[in-house]
C-alpha cells in the first residue's frame, strides 16, 4: 500500500475515533447533567416539602399557643369576676344598715361564744361605733338564751372589714368577714359561677 493511502488511513481512523470519543464524552457529559438536573430537582422537592411541613408544624403551634393564651385571658377574666362577687359581699356586710349589722354580729356571738365568755376583738371603726352596744346586746342574749359566758369588749383592734375575733382562753376564733366568706369559698364559688356564667364550675377550668 503506498505511504500515503496508509498515512490517509490512519489519519481517517484516527478521526473517526476521536469523533466516537467526543460523541461518547458528550453523551456522557448529557447523562451527568440530566442526573445532576434530576437530583437537582429531587433535592428542590425535599428542601419545598420540608420547609412546608415546618411551616404546617409552625402554623400549628402558633395556633395552639394562640389558642392556649385566649383560654388563659378569659379564664383571668373570669376568676376576676368571681372574685368581684365575693369582694362585693364583704363591702355589702361591711355597708349594711348598723342595726341589720348589729344583729348579725350577736348571732355569730351566740354560736361562738361558751361558757368561759370572752374579749371581743373589733376593728377600730366597729369597736368606735358599736363597740359598747355590741357587748350590751350580745351580753344580754346569752342569758336569755341560757348561757353562762359573757364578753368584755378589748381595748384591742384588728385590721378587718366587718365581723370580729374572739378571744378566749389563750384562743382565738376568727369570725371576721374575711374568714367567714374564704371559709366558705370553695362551698359558694361553684354556685357563683353557675349563677355568672350559666354553667358549673368547669366553666373557669382550662
Amino acid at each position: 500500500m503506498p505511504l500515503e493511502k496508509l498515512i490517509e488511513r490512519i489519519l481517517r481512523d484516527a478521526e473517526e475515533k476521536a469523533e466516537h470519543i467526543r460523541s461518547e464524552a458528550q453523551m456522557r457529559r448529557r447523562e451527568v447533567i440530566s442526573e445532576a438536573n434530576r437530583e437537582a430537582e429531587a433535592r428542590y422537592h425535599r428542601m419545598v416539602n420540608e420547609a412546608r411541613r415546618t411551616w404546617e408544624e409552625e402554623k400549628k403551634q402558633r395556633v395552639t399557643m394562640a389558642a392556649l393564651e385566649a383560654r388563659k385571658s378569659i379564664l383571668e377574666q373570669k376568676q376576676e369576676m368571681i372574685q368581684e362577687v365575693f369582694d362585693r359581699t364583704l363591702g355589702a356586710m361591711r355597708d349594711m344598715p348598723e342595726d341589720q349589722y348589729v344583729d348579725l354580729i350577736i348571732r355569730l356571738l351566740l354560736v361562738v361564744v361558751e361558757d368561759t365568755g370572752g374579749e371581743l376583738v373589733m376593728s377600730s371603726r366597729d369597736r368606735e361605733r358599736i363597740g359598747e352596744e355590741i357587748i350590751s346586746k350580745a351580753n344580754t342574749a346569752f342569758e336569755q338564751a341560757g348561757k353562762r359566758g359573757r364578753i368584755t369588749l378589748s381595748s384591742e383592734t384588728r385590721d378587718i372589714s366587718a365581723g370580729f375575733v374572739l378571744q378566749a382562753e389563750g384562743v382565738e376564733i376568727n369570725s371576721s368577714v374575711e374568714a367567714l366568706i374564704s371559709s366558705k369559698r370553695e362551698e359558694l364559688e361553684p354556685e357563683v359561677v353557675r349563677i355568672l356564667f350559666g354553667g358549673p364550675e368547669t366553666g373557669v377550668r382550662i
